[in-house]
């Protein structure tokens, strides 16, 4: 007779099957995130972080170029890049790898919480469509920091938790990601649904309204001040610019990531429009989805704001509950225990893999090209580099305020003289001929198939010193 108790607290004692789903999802963000960075725009985030860390100080003017050196440059994600410099002055780039890991981890837990709809099954499917939706978006960038200050804001209100948990959220957002102005986009859309649904006024989301004010109102007091907030207004001015760049484009379902993103987005969209879904749910929904098709970076935090309606979608509610008999027997407690088990293993062997591999993928930069240049001196003080902006930031990573770059991706910063004459580069006609004459560039390092390379040998002023796979540097004679 006292065995039954005893087999009862063993039993309760073993996670439920829920909480592992969502740990399964954790584990794939874990993952995803466990991957040597390879990205161009984190090397810049993370040499940022890295000399904000052994200066004291956040950069207010550009270090980096010399076409806009001393120019001045608000660094709107400072506190992520913060946060980059801490991890390497710890544990070098290897800990900002794991940092990375926890961030996709923490996401994908958040949009389990989410999309919980009452049983594991349920809830694993639509927390797995959401992550499915925006995974393929998630890089080692400030972004992570936006999309889980997404996922926070709308838990918050989901959970109906107090609203002025909004303001430390809303303040972290503001310092590391130009996003949190969709949050605000998010919030109009849902009283607008909230007031269609009641037929009046959406006190709900007034409620949170209120506390999202607070917290852009508190935001405005941060080592940067105001200008964190009108942050957004420099992508409306440069609007020309943003166009050129990959994440500022609609999304390419062609590609891989984008057709493994577009099964998701299909099968979410197939669950809200079969098992129904309020205009409260619905009206953000197809404004962020809007939003996407224009800029894909809007993807994923579309992923987010559809994982609550999912797990309404496919909660036991619309059903019929499940029996307490059913319950048990579909948590059995030691089959459960190993699930954790597992979980726990694969997340240390991931870490360790973290560090069995390089921290950073360099194979796509012209590594060698960039240490002949070192070795002939031909990147020293007396000369001026010319470069894609993909590799300006691998030159801002490796050189610092040495780097010395014509141009890296932070086109919010850079005049729009300088992003105009990056696009005569580009194009490679006459302009461009011009544009090296009045910046007295000296020395390019470019992709040999694009046509700038082909402008240059014809002039017969610029000799090719080295050539190796994609990469050619040409000299002024």
């Amino acid at each position: 007779m006292q065995q039954a108790p005893e087999a009862e607290r063993r039993r309760l004692k073993a996670p439920g099957l829920e909480p592992l789903f969502i740990g399964a999802l954790a584990l794939f963000g874990f993952r995803l995130g466990a991957r040597p960075i390879g990205d161009n725009s984190m090397f810049v985030h993370l040499r940022t972080g890295i000399d904000m860390l052994r200066n004291g100080a956040i950069p207010r003017r550009d270090p980096y170029s010399f076409t806009a050196h001393g120019h001045p440059w608000v660094v709107q994600s400072w506190l992520a890049e913060w946060t980059y410099g801490l991890a390497h002055d710890i544990g070098g780039y290897r800990l900002v790898v794991v940092e990375q890991a926890i961030l996709m981890a923490v996401l994908a837990v958040l949009l389990g919480l989410l999309a919980r709809a009452g049983t594991p099954l349920r809830t694993a499917l639509a927390a797995g469509i959401a992550v499915g939706a925006g995974a393929a978006y998630w890089v080692p960038r400030p972004l992570m920091f936006g999309l889980i200050c997404m996922a926070l804001t709308v838990l918050v209100v989901e959970r109906r938790w107090s609203r002025w948990l909004l303001i430390p959220i809303i303040w972290v957002w503001v310092s590391t990601h130009g996003s949190f102005i969709l949050a605000i986009a998010w919030l109009g859309g849902r009283g607008v649904g909230e007031a269609v649904d009641k037929k009046g006024w959406p006190s709900d989301s007034v409620h949170y309204a209120v506390g999202m004010v607070a917290g852009l109102f508190v935001s405005a007091f941060n080592p940067l001040g105001p200008k964190l907030l009108t942050f957004p207004l420099a992508v409306q001015q440069k609007s020309s610019v943003f166009k050129t760049i990959v994440e500022w484009h609609s999304p390419n379902f062609q590609t891989a990531a984008g057709e493994f993103t577009l099964v998701f987005l299909v099968a979410a969209l197939l669950v809200l429009m079969r098992r129904g879904v309020s205009w409260t749910d619905m009206i953000p929904i197809v404004g962020l989805l809007a939003a996407s098709l224009i800029a894909q970076r809007n993807l994923p935090l579309a992923a987010v704001v559809m994982a609550p309606a999912l797990g309404r979608a496919l909660s036991v509610e619309r059903d019929r509950a499940p029996t307490a008999g059913q319950a048990s027997r579909r948590d059995p407690g030691m089959v459960n225990m190993a699930f954790a088990v597992v979980l726990a293993l694969a997340f240390l062997l991931f870490t360790a893999g973290i560090y069995r591999q390089a921290p950073l993928s360099l194979k796509s930069y012209p590594v060698s090209a960039v240490d002949f240049l070192e070795q002939s001196g031909l990147r020293g003080p007396t000369h001026r580099v010319a470069q894609q902006d993909v590799v300006g930031c691998y030159f801002d990573l490796r050189f610092g305020d040495q780097a010395r770059v014509f141009v890296d991706d932070r086109y919010d910063m850079f005049p729009l003289s300088v992003s105009n004459d990056y696009a005569s580069l580009l194009k490679g006609n006459q302009d461009a001929l011009a544009v090296l004459d009045r910046r007295k560039v000296d020395v390019v390092l470019w992709d040999r198939t694009l046509p700038l390379v082909t402008t240059l040998q014809a002039t017969g002023k610029w000799q090719q010193v080295y050539k190796k796979g994609d990469w050619i540097v040409l000299h002024r004679d």
